[in-house]
């Protein structure tokens, strides 16, 4: 069954980093069809870290990812989840803006920082 997954940056930084359970992750969800999903705030992320030399390797993984950007319902969920959870979970812009993308997109979350998503609402998906 195909799935449509939001791809969170820890999950893009341990394939980056060439840990196995991510590659096999991603390996998987290719064979059986899934359609791959970032938001602009996960490309952002994995820029502002990316290594000397790593260029070419992120460029490749960007061409199977399809970037969301942030328009104003995924802006005005983010901020409704900040309202409610920052205070309470340390919730910061960007997991909200994620958030909001996975539920305005009705996709799954690929994480595994599953304490920074609070939300009951959105559907996530422990990879490894």
């Amino acid at each position: 069954m195909q799935k449509s997954l939001l791809i969170d940056s820890d999950v893009l930084i341990d394939h980056l980093r060439k840990k196995k359970n991510a590659f096999d992750f991603f390996i998987t969800e290719i064979e059986n069809g899934s359609l791959l999903f970032i938001s602009v705030i996960s490309r952002i992320e994995i820029l502002a870290g990316m290594r000397s030399g790593e260029e070419a390797m992120i460029n490749n993984l960007f061409k199977i990812l399809t970037s969301i950007a942030v328009d104003e319902a995924i802006a005005d969920k983010a901020g409704e989840y900040l309202r409610k959870y920052s205070k309470g979970y340390a919730l910061n812009i960007g997991d909200s803006i994620i958030a909001a993308t996975t539920k305005h997109m009705a996709l799954k979350l690929v994480t595994r920082n599953v304490k920074h998503y609070p939300m009951k609402d959105i559907e996530i998906i422990t990879p490894y």
